[in-house]
């Protein structure tokens, strides 16, 4: 009881090897009385005799408490693909990760309790290795050529809006999505914030133009959707603008935009393939473009995109003019994967623009 007790205390402190600048954090005396359990023992000749052990239930918790601040998520490396090599040459190495092992550091602590030698114990931590390391190859990833390729214009945008599509843009270069691996957009965009370089633009809210934080990651959305839509992946996610926009119609016309608000809308799709998916994004701000390379093994996927009615029946509206109600053209489209021997036909994906409202805020 007595070595339970000592006025040190039992002192949990973060090895320097770990890279985290944080603690210590000290069990005091009164607290450690407070996880003693005293039990009697009878023995089989009449005698007894009394056991002192130490319950670790408010030290788990303590620990898990910490237990979030202090891990560190893996993170994949990321890639380009090296069109004369045709190998993956890394442009952010891989990252390994680190857990707070709470159970291997209660053992440590139930024995410092009793121990009249060191009451110092070092946090236990798991190291964590990312899918997808600095040395992983195209064979090996199954990203040997270069699947589809979508091109969007925003040429007329503000200073702001320009910058707010390099910003987006950045956050998706390099990235590795793996097989049955669900993209979602804003789960890599991030904070869209001034802390986080985005600047003030138009946005849409509901029916009208405002302006707002972020306003142009929506002509990022915009033109992976239409790289996802032409490969053929299956669309998760997708709402369109809340009436039509001339900087996505350029090339593609209407019907083919994609709207995100974080973290209420989102853009998502299924790779659904055997094989990685490796994204490279490319701001030309000469040329007012985006484009987004897509890079994995063919599938052989044909996608046929069919007007169910004129575009010219609802006439094209500028960025800053809200909209009045008028009826948008649905679009519908089809994607056939054909394999030796099979043939694979999804439903098709019809959009009715007319029927989306939102009120929620996109650009």
């Amino acid at each position: 009881m007595r070595r339970a007790l000592d006025a040190r205390g039992v002192t949990f402190f973060i090895p320097s090897e770990a890279g985290v600048n944080a603690g210590p954090w000290t069990a005091q005396p009164e607290s450690i009385e407070n996880m003693l359990r005293i039990d009697r023992i009878d023995e089989a000749d009449g005698t007894a005799r009394y056991s002192v052990s130490v319950t670790t239930d408010q030290a788990r918790s303590f620990l898990e408490s910490l237990s979030a601040d202090l891990s560190q998520e893996p993170e994949n490396a990321r890639f380009v693909f090296n069109d004369e090599t045709r190998q993956l040459d890394v442009i952010q190495e891989s990252v390994n990760g680190r857990r707070l092992n709470v159970e291997a550091t209660l053992t440590q602590f139930s024995e410092a309790v009793f121990s009249t030698d060191s009451r110092d114990i070092p946090l236990i931590f798991n190291e964590v290795v990312p899918t997808i390391n600095s040395q992983a190859t195209a064979a090996e990833l199954g990203i040997t050529e270069q699947i589809v390729e979508a091109t969007t214009y925003y040429l007329g945008s503000t200073a702001e809006r320009r910058a707010n599509i390099q910003v987006a843009a950045s956050r998706y270069h390099g990235l590795v999505i793996a097989p049955g691996q669900e993209f979602s957009f804003n789960e890599w965009l991030g904070d869209v914030s001034v802390e986080e370089g985005f600047e003030a633009a138009l946005i849409i809210v509901g029916n009208q133009t405002i302006t707002g934080v972020g306003g142009g990651v929506c002509q990022v959305t915009t033109t992976v959707f239409q790289a996802a839509f032409y490969a053929g992946f299956p669309i998760i996610e997708r709402y369109p603008h809340a009436y039509r926009v001339g900087y996505y119609e350029t090339g593609e016309g209407p019907g083919m935009d994609a709207t995100v608000y974080s973290p209420i809308v989102d853009f998502r799709f299924l790779n659904d393939t055997p094989y990685h998916l490796l994204l490279e994004t490319y701001v030309r701000p000469g040329s007012s473009t985006i484009t987004f390379k897509l890079y994995s093994t063919s599938m052989n996927r044909r996608v046929e995109k069919k007007d169910q009615s004129s575009a010219t029946s609802a006439p094209r509206r500028r960025p800053f003019t809200a909209p009045t109600p008028s009826f948008r053209p649905a679009r519908c489209a089809r994607w056939i994967t054909r394999t030796p021997g099979q043939t694979f036909t999804s439903t098709a994906l019809c959009i009715r623009m007319a029927k989306w409202s939102s009120t929620a805020k996109s650009s």
